[in-house]
């Protein structure tokens, strides 16, 4: 073996000293070597910045209402609507006493 030879069997180790395939030395070759993971990540990134950018542009969101006030308000639409269809079968004479 001469020293040209060694020289390019060296080429292609990491710092550990471990051998990497010549395709997985560009960045084409790792996609194509590690394809699921090069889609999972560019996946999960593009989440990412998609919740980051609809958070922003949805700004902040109003304060809910508590338990008690949308039981308040149920009950009084509640109310509202069986005043209207008792007020729809009574009589007109009696329909223009209920409020």
């Amino acid at each position: 073996m001469s020293i040209g030879q060694k020289a390019r069997v060296g080429q292609n180790r990491t710092p550990s000293g471990r051998g990497m395939a010549p395709s997985a030395t560009k960045p084409e070759g790792l996609v194509s070597h590690y394809s699921l993971s090069s889609f999972l990540v560019v996946f999960g990134l593009g989440l990412g910045i998609g919740v980051a950018v609809g958070c922003v542009l949805a700004g902040p969101t109003p304060p809910h209402p508590s338990l008690g006030q949308r039981a308040e308000q149920a009950a009084g639409n509640f109310g509202r609507q069986m005043l209207g269809a008792v007020s729809g079968v009574l009589p007109e004479s009696l329909a223009k006493h209920i409020a």
